[in-house]
C-alpha cells in the first residue's frame, strides 16, 4: 500500500509539472503578418512575457497573398499574407509590438496589444480535424487600410477553424522613424515601391475604393463567420 501511495504522488506531481503555466508557456508557436486587401512590410517585431522582451527581430514576410488584383475588383477580403521567423523556444508572448508600412495608406503603423492571459491553454488545444490534429498556434497580425488591426489565431497545418480574433482596434502612425526621414516610405526601402505599387494597382483602388478604419470590423467578422468549422473535436 505504501508503494502504492508514492507512485500515486509521482503521478500527481508529474500530471502538475505537465500542466504548470512554465511548461504551457513554453509550447511551440508562430507569428504572421500581412494584410486583406493591401501590400504591406513588417519591419519590427518584437514580443514579451512578465515584462521582459522575448523575442525580436527587424521584421519578415507580409504582403497581402496572391491575386490581389483579382481581390480588389471582386472586393473579396480576407487576412494573407506572410510568415515570420521561427520562435522555437520562446515563450508564449503576453505582450506584442509590431511595426508595419501600408503601401495602401503610405504610412508606417504601430500595433502595440496585450494578448490574453489564456493565450497558452488556446495554443495548447489540439482537435482532430479530418483525421488529423491541429492546434491554432499562428499568431497572426492584419493591417487592413486606414490603420484597423486584428490579431487572430490561426490553426496552421491541417485547417484548425474558425479564426479566433484576440484583439483589434486602430494602429498608432509612426512618424518619428528616423530612416523614412532619410528614405521616404516605398521609395527605395523594399522590394516594391510606391511608383510599382500604384502602376500595378492604383486604378483598381480608384474604381474599387476600400473601407476605412473601423469600417472593417463587420466585415471582417463577417468573414470569420463564414469559415468551416472544423473545431467540433477537442482532444482533452
Amino acid at each position: 500500500m505504501f508503494r502504492s501511495l508514492i507512485i500515486f504522488i509521482g503521478l500527481s506531481l508529474s500530471l502538475v509539472a505537465c500542466s504548470s503555466p512554465k511548461a504551457i508557456n513554453h509550447v511551440s508557436w508562430r507569428y504572421g503578418t500581412g494584410s486583406n486587401i493591401d501590400i504591406t512590410s513588417n519591419t519590427r517585431t518584437e514580443f514579451f512575457r512578465d515584462g521582459r522582451l522575448v523575442y525580436s527581430d527587424q521584421g519578415s514576410g507580409g504582403g497581402a497573398g496572391g491575386l490581389l488584383s483579382d481581390r480588389i475588383s471582386g472586393q473579396r477580403y480576407y487576412w494573407a499574407g506572410g510568415g515570420g521567423f521561427p520562435t522555437n523556444g520562446v515563450p508564449v508572448p503576453d505582450k506584442a509590438l509590431i511595426e508595419m508600412v501600408s503601401f495602401h495608406d503610405r504610412k508606417r503603423y504601430r500595433i502595440k496589444v496585450n494578448l490574453p492571459a489564456n493565450l497558452a491553454q488556446q495554443i495548447t488545444t489540439v482537435y482532430h480535424v479530418e483525421g488529423r490534429d491541429d492546434r491554432r498556434n499562428r499568431i497572426y497580425f492584419g493591417l487592413a487600410p486606414g490603420g484597423y488591426y486584428e490579431v487572430v489565431l490561426m490553426g496552421w497545418e491541417h485547417g484548425a477553424s474558425p479564426d479566433i480574433l484576440l484583439t483589434r482596434g486602430i494602429a498608432e502612425e509612426v512618424t518619428d522613424n528616423w530612416y523614412d526621414k532619410k528614405f521616404p516610405i516605398g521609395v527605395s526601402q523594399y522590394t516594391v515601391t510606391l511608383e510599382e505599387f500604384d502602376k500595378k494597382y492604383g486604378a483598381l483602388f480608384k474604381q474599387y475604393p476600400v473601407p476605412q478604419g473601423m469600417a472593417w470590423a463587420p466585415i471582417m467578422d463577417d468573414y470569420r463567420a463564414k469559415q468551416p468549422r472544423t473545431d467540433q473535436h477537442p482532444i482533452q
